[in-house]
């Protein structure tokens, strides 16, 4: 139904009628009214003039209040958000830092007529640029503005050149010329007035004359030297066909050029040297030698049977310094195996049984491949006991060793120098038997249980075990079936619980037992019968018709005598039977009325 409301000019009067008089019975009609008048004042719209908005919507709201976006209010803008943060003063302008980001700048009067100005001629004009910079302003590119300058290139101006430049840094002086040292590269070097007389000469012959040479600058012929000697220097390096009438000397080594040696130096007719592509052939003269001898001493003697020396070539000039094998080794170092710094001796070099090694290092993997044993360790006496070790650095880790002897400790050991809490060791005594397995912690010995060793009687003692006795028995207590002698294996068989309730105790029988719940525990009540007034403990009901009992209150809840859907209070008109057992308020529920939540808690 829809409610006119009572309102006039946006304020709301209550409905006549409605208001309660002292000592009359309120109507139920205009009071439900005015409940109904104030539910629908409450969802409705509130007026403006009441404090609300008169809308619905949000769009609504702000177009009452005047506050319509984009007609009474700027709609929110991040750029204008940026404007409205900027502090202005006189002669700035606003540009952009990024985007929706404003910031301000410095635009003086005279930058606004600037701006103010219709091209670029009339900006020039205000700026006071000349005609003669409004001509350069205006070429088109880099070569017009050269050429409005009188710069051009290649007519005004010359061309940049490195060659040029290279000219450009020398420092001239008197009597210089220039010459390159390199590509575009220039440097001065003198040129005297007598050089420049021959650089004006037109030919050879001309520059003779200016030198003064003598006839055979022209000539080119050895006859017409008529006095002096010709110096060392002007003789040719290789000459060809020339016969010496008298001895010569040579200072020097003498350089063969020729591949026949006998035709520069012959030595006898017949034989001598000679050389064919690489190599080196000598011809040796029959029952002779070729000697060769300094200050007078034979140095070397050369033929049929080779070159010997008189003395045996040193070591520095590539010898052995002797001339028989032992000494030779002994210069060369070869005598001794110390002597050997570098590099590794071959297998093939080393005996197959070798037990010259007093200590030896390794790095890496050793390997042994042999079908019996590979490593022995013998103590040089009987009464030695060798080892080996195993090392981390400088610090020993553990060792393994035989020891002689029938005592503790006295055996093939494994040995750790390093466990927490002092050494530990593992023995196989000399002793044997079934015990002779021993366990040692930091001197102490323990003897090491297994299979063979270990009895009841061990566990005795050492635990203080004692054995079952079949005789005794398993006794089934209350509750529990079974049980009997250990001679057998035992079940013990829990009695079948009886039903849970709240009134159920602690209690044991024979062969069952019962716990107490410990609460009041809720039963779900699943009768159908329209006036059942026995419910069980936790049931809750709707108590009708305003019973206004306060939460946790007690209250009789009664049958309606009348209408079989209705729980109502005893003081009702209509009240029927009474529920059984005692009922609290749990709380109301408004629907059409006040409903009370009743439970029964007993």
């Amino acid at each position: 139904m829809e409610v006119t409301m009572p309102r006039t000019g946006g304020v709301y009067s209550p409905p006549a009628g409605t208001k309660g008089v002292s000592n009359t019975t309120i109507q139920s009609v205009p009071y439900n009214a005015l409940v109904d008048d104030l539910s629908a004042d409450a969802n409705a719209a509130r007026p403006v003039t009441a404090g609300g908005t008169g809308a619905t919507s949000a769009s609504a709201a702000r177009t009452n209040l005047g506050l319509a976006i984009g007609t009474n209010v700027q709609a929110y803008d991040a750029g204008l958000q940026s404007i409205a943060a900027l502090a202005t003063a006189a002669d700035r302008m606003i540009y952009t830092t990024a985007a929706d980001a404003y910031a301000t700048t410095a635009l003086t009067p005279f930058a606004r007529t600037i701006l103010g100005e219709a091209d670029a001629a009339a900006a020039l004009t205000t700026l006071g640029v000349s005609a003669f910079a409004k001509a350069i302003l205006d070429d088109t590119d880099a070569a017009t503005a050269r050429t409005t300058l009188g710069l051009a290139i290649g007519a005004d101006v010359q061309a940049y050149d490195a060659g040029l430049q290279s000219i450009s840094g020398l420092t001239t002086a008197a009597d210089r010329t220039i010459y390159t040292t390199a590509s575009d590269v220039y440097a001065t070097t003198a040129l005297t007035p007598f050089a420049r007389t021959i650089l004006d000469d037109t030919s050879a012959a001309a520059v003779k004359t200016t030198l003064g040479l003598a006839a055979v600058a022209s000539s080119e012929s050895a006859s017409d030297l008529s006095s002096g000697t010709i110096s060392d220097a002007r003789l040719p390096g290789s000459m060809a066909g020339k016969n010496f009438s008298s001895g010569i000397s040579f200072a020097n080594a003498v350089a063969a050029g020729n591949t026949d040696l006998s035709k520069h130096i012959q030595l006898y007719s017949g034989y001598g040297f000679t050389i064919t592509g690489s190599t080196l052939n000598y011809t040796a003269p029959a029952n002779s030698s070729h000697v060769w001898n300094v200050n007078g001493t034979e140095v070397g003697r050369l033929n049929s049977s080779g070159l010997m020396l008189a003395t045996p070539l040193a070591l520095a000039e590539g010898g052995t310094g002797s001339t028989d094998a032992a000494t030779a080794r002994s210069n060369l170092g070869a005598n001794s195996a110390s002597n050997l710094t570098t590099g590794t001796i071959p297998n093939a070099r080393i005996s197959g049984a070798y037990d010259g090694i007093t200590t030896l290092g390794q790095t890496g993997t050793h390997t042994i491949t042999t079908p019996g044993e590979a490593i022995r360790i013998v103590g040089p006496a009987s009464t030695d006991d060798p080892y080996v070790t195993f090392y981390k650095g400088a610090t020993r880790q553990a060792y393994i060793q035989h020891t002689d002897g029938t005592g503790v400790n006295q055996g093939f050991r494994i040995y750790n120098d390093t466990a927490t809490g002092g050494d530990t060791a593992l023995t196989l005594k000399n002793s044997g038997g079934v015990d002779s397995l021993e366990f040692q912690v930091n001197g102490a010995e323990h003897v090491v249980y297994h299979s063979g060793n270990l009895s009841s009687a061990d566990l005795n003692s050492i635990y203080g075990y004692t054995p079952a006795n079949s005789a005794n028995q398993i006794i089934a207590g209350n509750g529990l079936t079974g049980g009997g002698t250990l001679a057998a294996d035992r079940t013990l068989t829990l009695g079948t619980p009886g039903d849970i309730t709240n009134s159920t105790t602690n209690s044991v029988t024979s062969t069952s037992h019962t716990h107490a719940l410990g609460f009041t525990a809720a039963e779900v009540y699943i009768g159908t019968g329209a006036n059942d007034t026995s419910f069980p403990l936790g049931h809750i009901v709707a108590l009708g018709n305003d019973a206004n009992i306060a939460r946790n209150a007690s209250g009789t809840p009664t049958l309606h005598n009348s209408i079989n859907r209705y729980y109502v209070p005893s003081t009702h008109p209509n009240a029927g039977a009474a529920l059984a057992g005692t009922w609290r308020s749990r709380g109301v529920v408004n629907g059409n009325g006040e409903y009370n939540i009743m439970q029964r808690v007993a």
